[in-house]
């Protein structure tokens, strides 16, 4: 069985000291977080080992807490947004996400990491709107 891809210490570096209740499920976690990235990238461990790969074990690490936390560190509704609980005359209510509340799910940012390499920023442009362009000239710039 192949090691977890980050320690429970660093976990708790990120978050908080565990309870000796949430060490076993952090434990499944991060064993989860590490095989969803192995399956991806099946290469990882080698990468990590090679001094030629800017990937380090620090970087995977710090995908797989993230990973770990999205799952460890909501609401107590899993898959909830949004929560609100009231204690008289006792009241719960969540607002939950479109999609998946899979906590293995990679985030576009993971990947950036993992794979070295950036998506492209979106860019927006307008037409001129013909009224308004000269408001930024100034005299003291012209010829």
């Amino acid at each position: 069985m192949a090691e977890d891809l980050a320690e429970l210490e660093t976990l708790e570096q990120a978050w908080r000291p565990l309870t000796a209740a949430e060490r076993p499920r952090a434990e499944y976690y991060l064993g989860m977080a590490s095989r969803a990235i192995r399956r991806r990238w099946q290469d990882v461990d080698q990468r990590i080992t090679n001094p030629d790969d800017r990937l380090t074990a620090e970087d995977v690490s710090d995908v797989v807490v993230q990973m770990v936390l999205s799952a460890v560190d909501g609401p107590p509704v899993r898959g909830a947004k949004s929560f609100s609980e009231s204690v008289g005359p006792m009241s719960r209510s969540a607002t939950l996400q479109a999609g998946s509340t899979n906590p293995a799910n990679i985030e576009d940012w993971m990947v950036e990491v993992i794979e070295g390499r950036r998506t492209a920023l979106p860019q927006f442009h307008a037409p001129p709107s013909g009224r308004y362009e000269n408001l930024f000239e100034w005299p003291e710039g012209r010829d």
